[in-house]
């Protein structure tokens, strides 16, 4: 892993299977950190001595209003790919 180090982050969107079935995984590839989003949810897990436990702010993006990211979703995704992508670009200029 000296060459390739593992991701800083890794997000899995849950349609057929859970991603915690994946946890072990990242863990032993020592991804510190793991978004999870299903059913309009986002979770966010960090690694900590070889678990990853559920937190309520990001390490990676740690000003970042992460619970805000499904509704930012759920209110854009029938829009169309343009409205949508103009409607993340301008919630992410308001964040930082």
């Amino acid at each position: 892993m000296n060459q390739d180090p593992p991701p800083d982050l890794v997000l899995e969107i849950d349609l057929t299977s859970k991603s915690l079935e994946r946890f072990p995984i990242y863990s032993r590839l020592g991804v510190p950190e793991i978004w999870c989003y299903d059913s309009g949810k986002l979770n966010i897990y960090q690694l900590e001595t070889e678990t990853y436990i559920e937190k309520e702010k990001s390490l990676i993006f740690p000003n970042l209003d992460i619970q805000g990211i499904p509704s930012l979703i759920g209110s854009y995704r029938k829009l169309g790919r343009r409205t949508f992508r103009k409607a993340v670009k301008e919630w992410v200029k308001k964040q930082i």
